[in-house]
């Protein structure tokens, strides 16, 4: 994997979360690429009159518009919408969890460390050592 055996345990754990996100990217890929075909049929419908749909030439007509052109664009934006959101929410929220078990983890090693360690080490340069880890670990996961 990228990071090694102490960030691979977040894709383990994440995996569902992540490959869903994964199989949405490509899913709206896809779709976007439908959307210059149907173009295609517009304005080959405007020039010559008629449009070549499935391999069968139609006359280019309101019906045919409607059925072939405006019904599949209709639905490849709501794919495209529905997709684009899966696949933020999964990637989004999985760098969320991540940078929260990643605070929580470092808060409770924190709170482990004795007295003495504090008398030595200032809190102040503790804080941002402990908050930009987890930042960028988000960031990256992201």
């Amino acid at each position: 994997m990228i990071f090694g055996k102490y960030i691979n345990r977040y894709y383990l754990r994440h995996a569902p979360a992540l490959l869903l996100g994964i199989l949405a990217l490509l899913m709206v890929d896809y779709i976007q690429l439908l959307v210059p075909q149907l173009y295609r049929l517009v304005i080959n419908g405007v020039n010559l009159g008629q449009v070549v749909v499935r391999g069968e030439t139609m006359p280019f007509t309101k019906e045919v518009l409607f059925q072939h052109i405006c019904l599949p664009m209709i639905w490849i934006v709501l794919l495209m919408v529905v997709g684009r959101f899966l696949w933020r929410i999964c990637f989004f929220g999985t760098s969320i969890r991540v940078q929260a078990d990643l605070r929580e983890k470092m808060f409770d090693h924190s709170r482990r460390l004795s007295q003495q360690y504090y008398q030595v080490n200032k809190v102040g340069y503790l804080t941002p050592t402990t908050s930009t880890p987890s930042r960028s670990a988000s960031a990256t996961a992201s």
